[in-house]
């Protein structure tokens, strides 16, 4: 097993951890999230919203992880949270290499997205009463979804990484994880 793939909740650490231990160890890094928006040619976050929600976009997540299934050398892979939901994606990992869960407390990364003041696409609606607008930051609500799909991560994963303290302990836990193998 030659290939690392790190699965979890948005947020918790893949893409920041895989590009740094792949750094650090000397390895090729891909995230099919940013593969599969390239392929697809979209142009910014609005486009995204639009095909993430689409077959096209999961499809394309499938044809990248199926492409770098073919990747002779050692490597290490980011998904995105839904990649390890789908069934198909879900087999083909498990024969491409050590499927890692990069587990990070939702509440850890619900406060860390909110002190980023970083803002995902947000969606506002009126409620009831019809006076006040509600915003639906989409970005905390895909954290809280996958964050239900717990169990699944945990049932597909090689290893599981607890990444619950700082970035340079979560890349500390991955390097030496990965050295083990």
């Amino acid at each position: 097993m030659n290939k690392f793939i790190l699965i979890g909740i948005p947020n918790c650490g893949k893409s920041t951890l895989g590009r740094l231990a792949a750094e650090s160890l000397q390895l090729p890094f891909y995230d099919t999230d940013s593969l599969a928006v390239e392929k697809m040619k979209l142009e910014g976050p609005i486009d995204f919203f639009r095909f993430s929600f689409k077959t096209r976009f999961l499809t394309e997540q499938y044809n990248v992880m199926a492409e770098l299934a073919q990747l002779k050398d050692a490597a290490i892979i980011a998904t995105g949270a839904e990649v390890a939901l789908m069934p198909q994606c879900a087999e083909l990992m498990k024969k491409m290499g050590l499927v890692i869960y990069i587990k990070r407390k939702p509440e850890i990364v619900l406060a860390d997205y909110k002190n980023s003041g970083k803002r995902g696409i947000v969606m506002r609606e009126i409620n009831d009463d019809k006076e006040n607008l509600i915003e639906i930051d989409m970005q905390e609500e895909a954290i809280k979804l996958y964050a239900e799909e717990s169990i699944k991560y945990e049932a597909l994963a090689n290893l599981t990484l607890e990444n619950n303290g700082s970035k340079d302990e979560g890349l500390e836990k991955l390097i030496e994880l990965i050295g083990k193998v």
